[in-house]
This record gives C-alpha cells, structure tokens and sequence, in this order.
C-alpha cells in the first residue's frame, strides 16, 4: 500500500529557501576570493589604487573621443612618469578628484593633469614632477582617506583638487560611512549587517554595485552625449529655489571636509589647491550647437539649470572659504568656457576640453607654484 508523502509547509519551504541562498552566497565568496574579475577601486572603505594598469579603449564609432585610448597607470598607482630617483630636487605636484580628474577617457598624455605639466614646465621650471590620483567617482569621503593613505607617503610640494560634482547631496563614501572599525558590531541587524558588508567580498560587490547605482542616478556615468536628442524638462522657480536651499545640510558637510583636506595637508607640510567645478549645467546657448541648454534633462526631476544651480552652491563654498583666506581656490568653473566642444558630456573633458583646462591652470597656478 502506497504511503502518502508529507507535503512540504510553507516554514519548510522558507528554510530551504534561506539555506540555498546561504549556500549561493558562500560560493560565491570564495569565488570572489579566488578570483574577482572586477577590480573595485574601493574596497571595505579602503582605496585600492591600481598599479602597473595598461589598457586600450577602442571608441571606433566616436564623434568627440579618441579611436582609441591608452590609458595606463605606473607602480604607485598614478597616472604619470614614476617618481623621480632624487624626488628633492624636483617640485613635486599630485592632482586628485573624481572622473573630471582621472580623465578616464582621454589618453595618457592628453588628461588635463598630463598637459598642466608640459605648460608648467615651461612656464615655471623644468624640474616639475606631476602626476595624476584621480579616481572615478570618488568624493571628498575618497579624497580624505586617498590623502592619508596612499598621498601623504609621497611628500608631494602641492596638491591640486577638483572637487564638487561627486559632492552633490552625499551623505557619505558610496552610503557606507562604518568603516572605523573591524570588529563585528551585533546591536542591531542594521549593523551586523554594515560589518558583513565590510568584511566580505560579497560586501564589495554589493558596495560598489550600490554606488554605481548612485552615480547613474545622478547623471555621473561616462556617456557621449548627443545634446540635439536631449529631452527638456521645465521646472518653475519656486521648486528650483526649494532644491538649492535644501542643500545647506550638505554643503556645510562639505565645507568640514574639504577643511579637514586642508589641515592634512598643511600638517604634513604640502600646500593644497582647490579648483572649482566646471560643467555644462546651467542655463545658456551652446556656441558649438546653438542649443538652449537650460531646460535640457540631466536627470530625473531636473535641468541643467537646476542642476547647475546646485553645484554653484559647492563651488561658491570653496570661493568663500577662499575669500576668508583659509583656503587657496582657483575658480576653474568661472574661467572655463561654456562650450559642448570641451565636454562629451555635462561634466567630463573631450580633449580638446582638456587643453583649455591645462592652459588655464597653467596661467592661475603661476604666482602660486614655486
């Protein structure tokens, strides 16, 4: 006589679930730990720079970058010559940002940090090391702990940094602001589950998935934008006015942190500079196109207008700061032409874009370089 098979119940169906995720999640990790394809630049809070990194972009069907792109990276990690053997007898200069500073999509030797040095060393002296610590997507949270651990060691003369548009309402690096310890804090799931992000692979993906996420919300993603196919968004003043002043919390954040760059590196005897950031936010007619940019979408929920108003806010903090004489700040965004023909997109530099950049440091860092 046949036996009739217990069916299974909805808990059993839920702790066989959680067991195989658990089980996915395992493998996964070691995985990962064997053998990660994707090399995350941040990692558990930390910054891991890229040494000995050379690659080939190919851009066949561009109309603004480069056919091809080589992009490499020396043994500290830079994008640059390597130190000099008698680093002392050189003025020794480390630039450091976001992706407006790697200048990922440009060459080697046509990144605006690559061409500020060719100018310097003419107009300045010849015994000018620069080189470049820009990563992609990283904030002034990146910048502080880049500084620290990786900047400082080198005894550069100055650092530049171009900081803001990765500044825009964040609250802290990718989200993830528990990194100052590594013990398992348990006083809440919250928590442990902060802690397992920060101990795991599996975490780092998640991170840095997160982030991605983040910065694709926010319109920082590298594409080459056809400004003629944009959509237009309309916004009324009064929530434009709404949208600016709600970023008082953040820019008086982002002030602290950019005094806190400061007073590192004023306590190891470097001198920073800080540039303002240029962009194609704003509200004005493109000489190249002859396109209206200020109702342009740039992402959901707003302008170029809008969003231009927004970094002012950033950059106009670093201008006060400088007025106050606590920082040196070079007004980068005001110099710098608004133009499509220097941009690929709302942010980033063609390499043409790059030259002018050069050209104007070159000019405002004259006095200031010796």
């Amino acid at each position: 006589m046949e036996q009739h098979r217990k069916k299974p119940t909805f808990w059993s169906n839920v702790k066989a679930l959680f067991f195989g995720v658990l089980v996915s999640l395992f493998l996964i990790e070691i995985i990962l730990r064997v053998f990660n394809p994707i090399p995350f630049r941040i990692k558990h809070g930390k910054i891991v720079l890229p040494a000995y990194q050379k690659t080939i972009h190919k851009n066949p069907q561009s109309n603004k970058l480069e056919k091809e792109i080589y992009y490499s990276r020396n043994s500290l990690g830079l994008r640059g010559e390597e130190m000099p053997a008698n680093p002392k007898d050189w003025i020794k200069i480390i630039t450091i940002g976001g992706s407006t500073t790697e200048c990922s999509y440009n060459s080697d030797s046509l990144t605006w940090p690559e061409l500020l040095k060719g100018n310097l060393r003419k107009t300045i002296a010849p015994n000018i090391w620069l080189d470049n610590a820009g990563l992609d997507g990283t904030s002034t949270f990146g910048h502080i702990i880049l500084l620290k651990d990786h900047i400082v060691s080198l005894h550069p003369d100055y650092v530049i940094f171009l900081t803001g548009v990765n500044d825009m309402e964040e609250k802290a690096m990718g989200g993830f602001d528990t990194y100052n310890s590594n013990e398992w804090d348990t006083h809440s799931v919250k928590d442990w589950f902060r802690s397992l992000i920060r101990k795991t692979e599996t975490g780092a993906l998640l991170e840095n998935l997160y982030r991605s996420r983040v910065a694709y919300r926010r319109g920082l993603t590298h594409r080459e934008v056809d400004f003629s196919k944009e959509k237009r968004l309309s916004i009324d003043s009064v929530t434009m006015v709404k949208q600016v002043d709600a970023q008082i919390t953040y820019v008086d954040a982002y002030r602290k942190r950019i005094l806190k760059l400061d007073s590192i590196c004023k306590a190891n005897h470097i001198k920073a500079i800080f540039l303002t950031q240029p962009s194609l936010f704003g509200s004005f007619k493109d000489p190249a196109t002859r396109i209206d940019f200020g109702t342009l979408k740039v992402v959901p929920g707003r302008n170029a207008k809008m969003q231009g108003m927004i970094l002012g806010v950033y950059n106009a903090a670093l201008l006060d700061l400088n007025k106050q004489g606590r920082i040196k700040t070079v007004d980068l965004a005001k110099a710098m032409p608004l133009d499509s023909r220097y941009y690929y997109d709302y942010a980033h530099f063609t390499s043409i874009g790059t030259r002018v950049v050069a050209q104007i440091l070159a000019d405002s860092l004259a006095l200031t370089i010796k």
